[in-house]
């Protein structure tokens, strides 16, 4: 198994271009997510393809949530949704995410999107939508980027 390599900087890069000439952009980071979308109240997500195991999800303040890709797994129900949130705001990252459609992507859209990021860290949950399923796990690719004035 690969080494993993963590800091924690935001990281940033000028794209090729020079110092000084061009302004550095921050990189987007993703992280595998998965949840029971059957559960009633905001339960918090873990990272990998387990509902019940793993380590949860917390970002850190001014984190900007970008969007977040269904791989699939909730089963049963007429087109099955659930929302991605925080304790505080339970769909305050994504409102009614696809649940069982490989490949949907939905951007964030929720009151915890906003142009400077996140105010503080948040443990990330998830939880059934409007049109609920039945059973299964729901795992999904969140993406997000950190805030950054672009100052060298």
């Amino acid at each position: 198994e690969m080494a993993n390599t963590t800091f924690q900087g935001v990281v940033r890069s000028y794209g090729g271009g020079s110092k000084g000439t061009h302004t550095p952009g921050v990189m987007t980071q993703s992280v595998q997510i998965s949840f029971d979308p059957t559960e009633s109240s905001a339960t918090n997500v873990r990272i990998g393809t387990s509902a019940s195991s793993g380590k949860t999800l917390v970002l850190p303040a001014g984190a900007i949530p970008i969007s977040i890709m269904t791989i699939g797994g909730a089963t049963g129900g007429t087109n099955p949704t659930v929302d991605i949130g925080t304790s505080a705001d339970d769909d305050g990252l994504f409102n009614e995410v696809d649940a069982d459609t490989k490949g949907t992507v939905k951007g964030a859209d929720g009151a915890l999107a906003v142009a400077g990021g996140l105010a503080a860290d948040a443990t990330v949950t998830g939880k059934v939508g409007s049109s609920a399923a039945t059973g299964g796990t729901f795992t999904g690719i969140l993406t997000y980027a950190m805030a950054n004035n672009g100052v060298e």
